[in-house]
């Protein structure tokens, strides 16, 4: 496993660390510009983790429902759809999705949950169309 290392270039503090080999040859991941040695070295773990992270599975246990909307929206939405769906999306996550139900975990999502949530959408006067595109939304990133 690879650590963060800091050094200091000139004024400047600068973070490093290995990252996968390519054909064989070290990846280095560097940034500098820090003006601390404590800035660099808490960047570079933050960039670490993250270089770690990505592109690993969560569980549905681990997230709220808030979090996983914004992943979805973040790497399904806008690069699969276009840019009016794509707002109109954001909007309802945002506006609806986020406020009601956000701070549930995705586990103890439940079918009665989304359908009292929608039935509070639809006692407040919102059209059929509108709470079909909420539909959309919620069975779109639920798959």
């Amino acid at each position: 496993m690879s650590q963060v290392n800091v050094k200091k270039r000139g004024t400047k503090w600068q973070y490093v660390f290995e990252g996968a080999k390519i054909d064989g040859k070290r990846k280095r991941i560097t940034k500098s510009g820090f003006r601390t040695k404590k800035e660099a070295l808490e960047a570079g773990v933050a960039a670490l983790a993250e270089y770690n992270n990505a592109g690993a599975h969560f569980e549905p246990s681990e997230i709220s429902v808030s979090d996983y909307m914004d992943y979805w929206y973040k790497n399904y939405t806008l690069t699969n759809c276009k840019y009016n769906t794509q707002q109109g999306y954001g909007r309802i996550i945002k506006n609806h999705i986020k406020p009601a139900i956000g701070l549930y975990k995705l586990k103890s999502l439940t079918p009665s949950i989304l359908q009292e949530f929608i039935n509070g959408k639809y006692k407040s006067g919102y059209s059929k169309n509108y709470l079909i595109n909420m539909i959309t939304v919620l069975s779109g990133s639920l798959k």
